[in-house]
C-alpha cells in the first residue's frame, strides 16, 4: 500500500444485499450496538428489515442500511487511512456522499442517520413504478449522448463513464425515448422512482425543511459533491443543507468527479460500500493501485 494520495470513494444505492453487516456483528459488540443503536432511530429492525425482500430495494429502507454499514468499515479503518496517506480526497455515489460527509466528521453517527432516513423518506415519496423508470446504458462506441436528446419526461441522472450514463423520466415517455434512440444497451434498475431529475424537486423541498436545523461541522478534507463538483472543504458549513437538497434533483457528475480526483495526482483509490461498483468506472489507463472495502476479508489486501 503506496504512502501517497488517496481517494476514498463512497457506493450508492442499489449495493444493498440481505446478509450485508453480518460479518461485522459476529465479530465486534460495538457492532451490534449500532445496528441496535439504529434500529431505535428508524423505528424497525434494521438487520430483519435486510432479509426482507419487499423492503431491501425500497429507497426509505435500503439508504439508511446502507449508510450504517458504511459507516462501520469508515469507523474501524479512518485512524488506519489517514496515517497511511498524506492526502485524502473524498467522493460519494449520490447517497455515498453522505457517507463521505460522515468520513468527514461533519455530523456524528446518530445525527447522520437521521439525515439520511429523512433523505430516504423524502426521496420515496416520488415512487411509483407503473410511472416511473431508470436505465443504465452502456453507449455504443460510436453513440453520442448528450443533453440535446432530453427532455419531455426524460431526463439524464447519472454520467458514470464514458460508457455508462443513466436515464430517467416517465415510464412511456422513457420507453419512447429507447424505441427512438438506439444508441446503447439498456439495462433496466430495479428502482422506482425517477432520481437526480427535476421530478424530484418536491422532494429534495420536504428534505430541506426537514434538515433545516442540523448543525454541519465544517470540514478541513476535500471532499466533491455529485452537484457541479462543488469542493465542501470550500464552501460555508451553512450551505451544506443547501447543497445536499440540489444534489437530490440535480444529475450525478461522476464521470467529471473521477476526472477531476485523478487530476489531484491521486496514486490509490479504495471503494467502501456493500459491494464493489464505483471502481468498474474507472478509466481503463489508470496505473494505481485500486482496492475495495467491502467485507472483514478485504481488510487483509488493503493493509497488507
Amino acid at each position: 500500500m503506496s504512502n501517497k494520495n488517496l481517494s476514498l470513494l463512497f457506493t450508492g444505492q442499489g449495493s444493498q444485499f440481505p446478509e450485508m453487516g453480518i460479518d461485522f456483528v459476529n465479530k465486534y459488540d460495538w457492532v451490534r450496538k449500532r445496528y441496535s443503536m439504529s434500529s431505535k432511530i428508524l423505528g424497525y429492525d434494521l438487520l430483519e428489515a435486510q432479509k426482507d425482500p419487499s423492503l431491501i430495494n425500497l429507497t426509505q429502507y435500503s439508504q439508511p442500511m446502507i449508510f450504517v454499514f458504511s459507516s462501520i468499515i469508515i469507523d474501524l479503518f479512518k485512524d488506519y487511512l489517514h496515517e497511511n496517506f498524506s492526502k485524502i480526497t473524498l467522493a460519494g455515489h449520490s447517497l455515498g456522499e453522505y457517507c463521505a460527509l460522515y468520513f468527514a466528521e461533519t455530523l456524528d453517527f446518530e445525527e447522520m442517520l437521521e439525515v439520511v432516513k429523512y433523505r430516504g423518506d423524502a426521496m420515496s415519496i416520488v415512487s411509483d413504478p407503473n410511472k416511473y423508470v431508470m436505465y443504465a446504458i452502456l453507449k455504443k462506441e460510436d453513440s453520442k449522448i448528450d443533453e440535446t436528446l432530453f427532455g419531455d419526461g426524460v431526463y439524464m441522472a447519472n454520467i458514470n463513464s464514458d460508457r455508462q450514463v443513466v436515464i430517467c423520466g416517465l415510464k412511456d415517455k422513457v420507453n419512447q425515448f429507447k424505441e427512438q434512440n438506439p444508441i446503447g444497451k439498456f439495462i433496466p434498475l430495479n428502482v422506482s422512482a425517477p432520481f437526480h431529475s427535476d421530478l424530484m424537486k418536491d422532494s429534495a423541498k420536504i428534505f430541506s425543511e426537514k434538515i433545516k436545523n442540523n448543525l454541519f461541522k465544517k470540514i478541513n478534507i476535500d471532499l466533491i459533491s455529485n452537484h457541479k463538483l462543488i469542493n465542501y472543504k470550500n464552501i460555508s458549513e451553512k450551505e451544506y443543507s443547501n447543497q445536499l437538497s440540489l444534489q437530490i434533483h440535480s444529475p450525478v457528475m461522476w464521470s467529471d468527479t473521477i476526472q477531476y480526483i485523478l487530476n489531484e495526482e491521486i496514486d490509490t483509490f479504495i471503494e467502501i460500500g456493500p459491494k464493489k461498483t464505483l471502481l468498474n468506472f474507472l478509466p481503463k489507463n489508470f496505473q494505481g493501485e485500486k482496492y475495495s472495502l467491502c467485507s472483514i476479508q478485504d481488510f487483509n489486501n488493503v493493509q497488507g
